[in-house]
């Protein structure tokens, strides 16, 4: 199977095509704000690579988040877009999933580690899920993805005393600041994947196909990101001093 994976859920912009599991093209772009202009371009020169065009895809995967809101948006978007005009089904990834399994695709996961794959969501606050290692797969160990305080990712680790746990993801360098600072679980085996630092759309490919074997597509209609927090809005308000 021919699968388009796209990734936009953080400062990465990327795209790629998987064929059977296995990469056959992939560009990315690490930079702010540039998803709307560089994403397409990048699909398109994945095509070119592997020597395809849209037609023959066997499906288009997304990451689903959570993550940017712009960027989720945007992805979500273009990939509805290219679907819709193939004909082609579309599944959805979780983003934290897609990150956890790319320290499986890299060998830096063993059997038995736990996995945190953590995204930064601004303030003191990060996105994040925890995984496990087992017979080569992936194992999801909690209720899915969430968003916390360091603090409170400090908490949900101490279940885990003893274990190996791999930090993964742009929020692991703002949670190795915290670990220096406050301590957490000192039983605990902290490793720091700095290779698996970003995120990649190679493993959003790889687990669509997965998702496609198992006739598990999305309804293009009704497929929203996984925000899993509201917007943040801030109000200013003035003081309007009323005369007679």
């Amino acid at each position: 199977m021919r699968i388009l994976g796209i990734e936009t859920a953080t400062r990465v912009c990327a795209a790629a095509i998987t064929e059977g599991g296995r990469v056959s093209a992939e560009r990315i772009i690490i930079e702010k704000q540039v998803h709307s202009e560089k994403l397409i371009p990048l699909i398109r020169e994945c095509l070119v690579q592997s020597k395809i065009g849209l037609p023959g895809l066997d499906g288009i995967a997304v990451s689903i988040g959570p993550g940017s809101f712009t960027g989720l948006r945007i992805g979500l978007s273009v990939v509805k877009g290219l679907a819709y005009a193939a004909g082609k089904p579309i599944l959805g990834v979780p983003t934290l999933e897609a990150l956890a399994f790319k320290s499986i695709i890299d060998k830096t996961a063993s059997e038995g580690d736990i996995l945190l794959p953590m995204i930064d969501a601004r303030r003191d606050e990060v996105y994040f899920a925890a995984y496990t290692v087992k017979d080569g797969a992936l194992l999801e160990s909690t209720g899915g993805a969430r968003a916390g305080s360091l603090l409170e990712v400090c908490a949900f680790l101490r279940r885990w005393g003893g274990a190996r746990v791999l930090l993964l993801g742009d929020g692991a360098e703002k949670f190795r600041h915290f670990l220096e600072k406050e301590g957490c679980g000192k039983s605990i085996r902290y490793v720091f994947d700095e290779g698996g630092a970003l995120c990649s759309a190679a493993p959003v490919a790889i687990l669509g196909e997965a998702k496609l074997l198992r006739a598990e597509t999305e309804d293009a209609a009704s497929l929203e990101p996984l925000y899993v927090k509201d917007f943040y809005t801030l109000v200013k308000t003035q003081h309007i001093q009323v005369t007679s």
